[in-house]
């Protein structure tokens, strides 16, 4: 039991300083020891009361201190620490978005207001959605790392400035027969047959080998895609594995692919 400066018992946890000042301590959930302070005794009494309440209902967390930057950091380099060089590029790109203004935001800190305001500031509605991925992904991560109590990036409106979605335009046949006429005297135009009549994305075209096409059975094997990424401050090249189960297939061949494949195979010889 503590004891005032006059020597009156106070209650468990609870002192008062040679400045007056009341101090109260327990040790929460998680270990640590914790120190409140008040000027009177009913205020300390409350506090104490309240601290404990939400340590008992686990509606603390175990540091207060960590800022959004901070905690970014751990989550590329713990939860990220697997993804390939070219996805944490991604995700380093649409977190800078909004880092300068948040960053320097303890994670405790941040609430709907402050996350909107800035989310309102950026260029598009998918660079909101971008970056509102991220954000609730990192936050989601603080939770389980009991750093925060609820998920506030969540409830972010990405849908500011109701732009139309673009549709996709593809090539009409005749276009197609046009642009393939106008690249015959191409060196890439073997290239330019093959993407029309297989549809691979550019980084699984450039990422193709012969190990990759099998001419008697006239098929095609996607296992890899060509990335274009910052690394370390420069652009690089890199060849990786295509990022899903999905993405690794087998495509058929036209007989314009097979024949444009057999010509680049001469041409090489």
């Amino acid at each position: 039991m503590g004891k005032s400066l006059n020597g009156k018992e106070l209650g468990k946890g609870i002192s008062q300083r040679k400045d007056g000042l009341y101090q109260a301590r327990f040790v929460n959930r998680f270990g640590k020891r914790e120190t409140i302070y008040a000027k009177t005794l009913n205020e300390i009494r409350h506090q104490l009361r309240t601290e404990q309440y939400e340590d008992e209902k686990m509606l603390n967390v175990i540091s207060k201190e960590m800022t959004l930057d901070e905690w970014y950091e751990i989550w590329m380099n713990t939860c990220k620490k697997n993804c390939r060089s070219s996805t944490k590029e991604t995700y380093a790109g649409h977190y800078r978005r909004i880092q300068k203004e948040l960053g320097w935001i303890k994670l405790t800190n941040l609430n709907l207001i402050v996350l909107q305001q800035v989310f309102n500031e950026l260029r598009s509605d998918n660079e909101r959605k971008n970056s509102k991925k991220i954000l609730a992904d990192m936050l989601e991560k603080a939770i389980d790392a009991e750093l925060l109590i609820k998920n506030v990036a969540k409830q972010i409106n990405t849908r500011v400035s109701q732009e139309d979605k673009k549709e996709r335009r593809v090539l009409t046949v005749k276009e197609t027969e046009l642009f393939l006429k106008q690249a015959e005297t191409s060196v890439y135009y073997n290239l330019f047959v093959v993407a029309l009549e297989t549809g691979l994305r550019i980084g699984e075209l450039m990422a193709l080998t012969w190990s990759d096409i099998d001419m008697k059975k006239k098929v095609l094997y996607v296992r890899h895609t060509l990335c274009y990424f910052r690394k370390d401050g420069k652009y690089t090249f890199e060849m990786h594995d295509t990022k899903t189960r999905n993405g690794r297939r087998t495509i058929p061949l036209t007989q314009k692919a097979y024949e444009a494949l057999r010509r680049q195979k001469v041409q090489k010889l």
